[in-house]
């Protein structure tokens, strides 16, 4: 029964692929300076990093790629509608594959999986 109840559901999986794939797209249209650059790639890279965390169950990772995902859309949207070819269909592209995501971090199932995996986890200072 505890095997089952710690399996990752697909919406978790699922959720993963679209949150670093929408991040990812998004990131593209910050061709600013390189500054903004360099920042939207180290959000990314942290987005990424939390993704893969909240796929293995862990509340607070899945906390963080939701306030993640939030401020890479935010910050591509600054540079995205300067690029009047590209730049507000790529940033649609990107927020319509990583929202979605984030939404099912937080379906029943998800919520269940994540449960399941906090009451397997050993505390912290338990000694353990």
């Amino acid at each position: 029964m505890a095997a089952e109840a710690t399996r990752r559901p697909r919406s978790v999986t699922l959720a993963v692929v679209l949150v670093m794939l929408g991040t990812f797209v998004a990131a593209t249209t910050a061709t600013g300076p390189r500054e903004a650059a360099a920042l939207v790639l180290l959000l990314v890279a942290a987005c990424f990093w939390f993704a893969v965390r909240a796929g293995r169950g862990r509340r607070g990772a899945r906390t963080t790629v939701t306030c993640l995902t939030g401020a890479v859309l935010v910050l591509a949207a600054v540079f995205a509608f300067e690029d009047e070819l590209y730049g507000g269909a790529t940033l649609l592209l990107g927020a319509a594959l990583a929202v979605p995501g984030v939404v099912l971090l937080y379906v029943p199932a998800a919520e269940e999986y994540v449960r399941a995996r906090e009451t397997l986890r050993p505390r912290e200072g338990s000694g353990a």
